[in-house]
């Protein structure tokens, strides 16, 4: 009898071990799968370089984000502005740039300005992609050419300011994720009538109960940028928030973990 209840015990512990390993892991990439480092880790390092992605991914990242911007060449390149100054100094557009000029731009800590086939390259299918159309509806050939090219459809989610661009990407690819970047709430519940999108992203002063409610009762995710403080991003998991963009990986991830937090 003894003998019945002492394997009874050891059951009942590795049933109970195996309970809290599955519940952390559910946990952990319900985290992984809300945080949108912004730009890579670009509160702590240049934005869109390698270094940025890295440190992001080292934090436990799995969604890094890409701007694009277009060479005169046609080439996509990595840059949340239309112009070369603010990062390499170079008052020049990107559109009126050839790739090889473009390609000898450097950053002040001597990072090259990526293509986005470069980050495709490094990272491949290791991460997920989170890439925004700077110029909508223009780019729409572009980038479906390089993703047919790397095989990326279920890797990334694009985003963009058009609902045009988002249609003609769902059609071509239905299995990607979209993300319209709305302006205000106008926009955001024009929207969620378009059964083309999937996440619908707002400014963090938007951020509130009754816009994610609106949001979830169209059978959409709510997204919202840029939220690098702890008040935002705890006001995001508190009101349920389903993903949002941070320039702070490190501190994202550890707010998530303490709110799941049992001593919480």
């Amino acid at each position: 009898m003894k003998k019945k209840k002492y394997l009874l015990f050891i059951l009942l512990s590795c049933f109970c071990v195996l309970l809290v390993i599955f519940l952390q892991s559910y946990s952990h990439k319900q985290i992984i799968n809300k945080i949108y480092s912004h730009r890579g880790a670009s509160g702590e390092e240049i934005e869109h370089s390698f270094q940025a992605y890295y440190l992001a991914l080292l934090y436990g990242s799995r969604n890094i984000e890409q701007d694009l911007v277009t060479s005169k060449d046609g080439t996509l390149y990595v840059s949340h502005d239309d112009s070369a100054k603010r990062l390499t100094g170079v008052d020049r557009l990107y559109s009126e740039m050839t790739d090889d000029e473009i390609n000898h731009l450097e950053t002040n800590n001597h990072q090259h300005i990526l293509r986005l086939q470069d980050v495709f390259d490094r990272y491949k299918k290791t991460t997920h992609y989170v890439i925004e159309l700077k110029e909508n509806d223009k780019q729409v050939d572009l980038f479906e050419k390089i993703i047919k090219q790397n095989n990326m459809e279920k890797q990334v989610t694009v985003q963009a300011r058009t609902l045009t661009s988002l249609e003609k990407i769902k059609r071509t690819f239905p299995n990607m994720k979209t993300l319209v970047l709305a302006k205000d709430e106008l926009e955001a519940k024009n929207a969620c009538r378009m059964d083309y999108v999937d996440i619908v992203s707002l400014h963090s002063k938007f951020m509130s109960k009754d816009i994610i409610q609106m949001i979830h009762d169209a059978n959409k995710q709510a997204n919202f940028w840029t939220l690098n403080s702890m008040d935002d991003i705890n006001k995001a998991i508190d009101l349920g928030a389903d993903s949002y963009f941070t320039n702070y990986t490190a501190k994202a991830i550890e707010l998530e973990k303490d709110a799941r937090s049992f001593f919480h």
